[in-house]
């Protein structure tokens, strides 16, 4: 971890005019301290000056986990009981003076919970996306992100190849994903993977998103399997499409398209490059091969401490690529009662081009 981290957020506080950002359980709490908490129905709130120490509020319980936090804390545990809550926010808001100033979140996490805690402690008070900040400091990755991410990838693609002997005519889509998550487990993934494997064949591979289902797999069938692995925190996200047990000359048809699209894509992406650009690049494929409309969704998004951040790749993305961002590219034809295909892959912008992190071939072969 950058232990410079605190610094620099503290650096871009005092630019912006923030006073306190304030985090709850999360990746933007293991950000700046490597402590892992997950949102439960205990709060834990770390509140961030712009000059001096942070401050955390946390269960009592956890004062060992605490003991492993990479920055120094002023802290302030609390009991069981939830009256006892109000008092320990109290002394902790007081601690920073937070009457008069303005308390920045991010908005996509930070839950009512824990804002009513900090009114109740301090009553009415202005609090302010922080998005922007937090932006800046997290879609560049640094190098030991990057190693995290590659390994991640290297153990997500690790699992594929030992499920794909498994895939046959007649097993079910919650049988594969069953068992794809025991192979990421057992290759090395962290057990809070960053979202249940996709595993859609036949008509369901038309939802991007697709469930699996106990629909079974039959011959001539489209499969899509997107999954990912956690290491150190940081995540992978890919997409392989195939063909099951036999020929499909319209399905391979569309693989070839969106194959074309995903490197077309890759291929444009760069320093200085629009991110909407990307998209345009792979769109325009599809688009030229008369399928626009069944590419339902935006080319690609980032991937660090979530399997979902900026950089966005859409259309409307206002992001310009820059050395250091990690993203996918994931292109898709979806059509109705036919089936799907999505070819994803993990990229990193280097100084001079990009670099694809992920391995696997992107044909769509059968299997």
């Amino acid at each position: 971890m950058d232990s410079n981290r605190v610094s620099q957020l503290q650096n871009l506080m005092r630019i912006e005019k923030l006073d306190i950002l304030a985090l709850n359980a999360g990746v933007d709490l293991e950000y700046f301290t490597g402590l892992k908490f997950h949102l439960s129905e205990r709060p834990a709130v770390l509140l961030i000056p712009s000059d001096g120490k942070p401050v955390f509020i946390f269960p009592e319980f956890e004062q060992e986990k605490v003991k492993l936090s990479l920055i120094d804390l002023d802290l302030y545990p609390y009991l069981e009981d939830p009256m006892t809550w109000p008092r320990v926010f109290s002394n902790a808001t007081n601690k920073l003076g937070l009457p008069q100033k303005t308390i920045g979140v991010a908005p996509e996490s930070f839950r009512f919970l824990e804002l009513d805690l900090i009114q109740t402690a301090i009553g009415h008070h202005r609090f302010i996306s922080a998005a922007s900040i937090l932006r800046i400091l997290k879609i560049h990755k640094h190098d030991e992100e990057v190693l995290a991410i590659r390994r991640a990838i290297f153990i997500a693609e690790k699992a594929l190849l030992v499920l794909l002997p498994q895939i046959k005519p007649g097993v079910t889509e919650k049988w594969l994903a069953n068992q794809l998550v025991i192979h990421l487990l057992n290759e090395g993934s962290a057990p809070d993977l960053p979202f249940e494997p996709i595993i859609a064949s036949g008509p369901n591979s038309a939802d991007p998103h697709s469930v699996p289902s106990d629909r079974k797999l039959q011959k001539g069938d489209a499969l899509i399997i997107d999954w990912g692995a956690r290491f150190n925190g940081y995540v992978s996200d890919l997409t392989r499409s195939f063909i099951v047990a036999g020929e499909n000359s319209f399905l391979s048809q569309i693989a070839e398209i969106v194959l074309k699209a995903n490197q077309t894509a890759i291929a444009a992406a760069r320093p200085m490059i629009a991110a909407s650009e990307v998209d345009k690049a792979a769109r325009g494929v599809i688009n030229n091969a008369g399928f626009g409309d069944a590419f339902i969704h935006r080319t690609g998004h980032g991937i660090g401490l979530m399997a979902h951040e900026d950089p966005y790749i859409s259309q409307s993305s206002p992001s310009t690529l820059e050395a250091g961002m990690v993203f996918t590219i994931e292109p898709g034809i979806y059509l109705p009662g036919k089936g799907g295909i999505r070819i994803e892959d993990n990229i990193l912008i280097t100084d001079s081009g990009c670099e694809v992190l992920s391995t696997l071939t992107r044909e769509v072969k059968i299997i």
